[in-house]
């Protein structure tokens, strides 16, 4: 049970950190276009690590040896992308959501007028902000 504890705390954290990276990586190399290779491959990046610390953990030994230990392995993997698809798909609508509200403006149909979010004024300037509109 305190593998099982631990393993799912390793999940959290490691999705935090994983979409951390991803996003600093869609920044630099694709100017914050979105890449799904990239969710894809964090998904299973974590499932591994997650179902090796599990192996560790559980008391279960890992000896790539044999091949009756590596088919072991496998059904500890699938049990982790259990684990970890629905806290990775919660925690990226967690992240457009707040993406969404942290906006700063957005553009208009022909892509080249921008409106200023006046939440996000409001939002960061709360003294001196008195919005024209309302």
């Amino acid at each position: 049970m305190a593998a099982l504890a631990l393993s799912l705390l390793l999940c959290v954290v490691l999705i935090a950190v994983s979409l951390w990276v991803k996003g600093q990586v869609e920044r630099f190399l694709f100017r914050w276009r979105s890449i799904p290779l990239l969710h894809a491959a964090n998904i299973v990046v974590i499932a591994v690590i997650v179902a090796a610390m599990y192996y560790r953990l559980g008391g279960i030994d890992v000896y790539l040896r044999d091949l009756a230990d590596i088919s072991g392995f496998w059904y500890v993997f699938a049990g982790a992308m259990q684990l970890i698809l629905p806290l990775y798909l919660f925690a990226c609508w967690l992240l457009a959501r707040r993406r969404r509200r942290e906006k700063k403006y957005t553009r208009s149909k022909d892509k080249k007028v921008l409106y200023i979010n006046e939440k996000y004024l409001a939002r960061r300037h709360r003294d001196d902000y008195r919005s024209k509109t309302s």
